[in-house]
């Protein structure tokens, strides 16, 4: 059980929905910044996919300063000074659409927004293992992918309709219009951090890790346990490959539904495309993955897993059909919900076997961050090269490499990671997991 008294226990649903919007929105500002303003500028698919997937490159790399997570200090205090950190990044990235060079300015202040969320997410990540137990944790995967999604709506649904109304309706500028959107984006942060300050309660076991040497040797042991743990080789192909359709499909949303009908797009406006994908399709995503979160903890991951992964992959079939036939909105709202309905099915049971891969040792915090570290590997390496698939073959037969793509995904099913006993932590350590 967790260390946490009961009653704070209990308060779960006050603190883990708002730490997941918070950790989205930077997550979703940047992918904003590189995806929807650079296509909405004109960009080419090829420079928007690299760019979109180069800025992932932080998230990837979080496991190698995860260790100073563990090694100094509470998760708690990481997560409240990375959240002022990534709060100041956000305001650069606003100043960054207006600069003379749109595409050097996001790359820069993206990437200095992502670092430091990167770390808020390892921090976030850690303290959710530390407050809560097994129960609770499988139980709050579906309640925090949909806070997550929430993150998404504020951003995709709030902050791009708002600068495509701003720059439609009134006489301010295209880059203004998205700078004072993505100032709206820093502030909305700044509120959940101070709520976060005063609210987020302390887990008797979130402390600093015992029995570590140094930086470099706290990594070097967090690996050597990760690596070492049971069949690690194949739950690595599962992290690998279970989502590499839709990290080739996702770079490609954007500038599908936003492209020019004459290009193979659907002609969505900035608003359009705020209300279809950022509301109505994150919605349907938000419903997902909630229902898959309550199926987990009922039936359990392994009775899940199929069908939900199913969900999530055959979906992709639906934009081969419109990019054949270019269907109008109400086609639209038929695409994107299908789509993202099974998508938030399907990523639950990914994260909660990310969860199993994670769960039972003192660097828990650390391997976490290695598991999501390898699955942004795979966003990277899957979605990097999308575009250029798009303008050398076209949205249509893009589409039929997407859904081929998702037989690797449903191929490594058979390798997804199950349930370890604990190997060297005790629930009563204070670097315990706390489950």
């Amino acid at each position: 059980m967790s260390d946490m008294p009961r009653g704070l226990r209990k308060s779960a649903w006050t603190f883990v929905p708002t730490l997941y919007v918070l950790q989205a929105i930077p997550y979703f500002v940047v992918e904003v910044a590189a995806n929807v303003f650079l296509a909405a500028m004109g960009v080419a698919p090829g420079i928007v996919g690299r760019l979109t997937s180069d800025l992932k490159l932080p998230w990837m790399f979080k496991p190698l300063w995860s260790p100073l997570v563990d090694l100094f200090g509470t998760k708690r205090g990481w997560l409240l000074a990375s959240a002022a950190a990534t709060c100041v990044g956000i305001v650069g990235l606003a100043w960054a659409v207006t600069s003379g060079d749109l595409i050097a300015g996001v790359r820069i202040a993206g990437f200095a927004v992502a670092f430091a969320s990167a770390t808020n997410d390892i921090a976030t990540d850690g303290y959710y293992i530390h407050a809560l137990d097994k129960t609770q944790q499988e139980l709050f995967v579906g309640v925090r992918s949909a806070a997550f999604r929430l993150g998404r709506i504020a951003v995709f649904g709030g902050a791009v309709f708002f600068a495509g109304w701003l720059s439609k309706h009134t006489s301010t500028t295209t880059g203004r219009a998205w700078a004072i959107a993505f100032l709206i984006c820093a502030a909305v942060y700044a509120v959940f951090t101070l709520w976060h300050l005063v609210w987020l309660p302390h887990a008797a076991s979130d402390g600093p890790a015992r029995g570590n040497a140094g930086g470099w040797s706290a990594l070097c042991e967090s690996a050597r346990t990760y690596f070492g743990k049971p069949r690690v080789a194949s739950a690595i192909v599962f992290v690998l490959l279970y989502r590499s359709a839709e990290s080739m499909l996702g770079p490609m949303i954007s500038p599908f539904l936003q492209g020019a009908r004459a290009d193979g797009g659907l002609g969505l406006s900035v608003e359009q495309f705020g209300i279809v994908y950022g509301t109505v399709g994150v919605s349907a995503l938000v419903v997902g993955g909630i229902a898959g979160g309550f199926l987990i903890a009922r039936f359990g991951l392994q009775r899940c897993l199929w069908p939900m992964a199913l969900a999530m992959h055959v979906p992709n079939l639906l934009y081969v059909w419109a990019a054949s036939t270019h269907p109008g909105l109400p086609g639209i709202f038929l695409v994107v919900g299908v789509e993202q309905l099974g998508y938030g099915l399907g990523f639950t049971a990914y994260m909660t076997a990310l969860l199993t891969l994670s769960r039972g040792t003192r660097h828990s915090t650390t391997h976490y961050a290695m598991s999501t570290g390898l699955m942004t590997l795979s966003v990277w390496i899957f979605g990097r090269y999308s575009g250029d698939l798009v303008e050398r073959f076209g949205y249509e037969r893009f589409f039929w490499i997407v859904s081929g793509t998702g037989i690797l995904g449903l191929a490594s099913l058979p390798f997804v990671p199950r349930e370890n006993a604990p190997s060297d932590a005790t629930p009563t350590s204070a670097n315990a997991s706390g489950r």
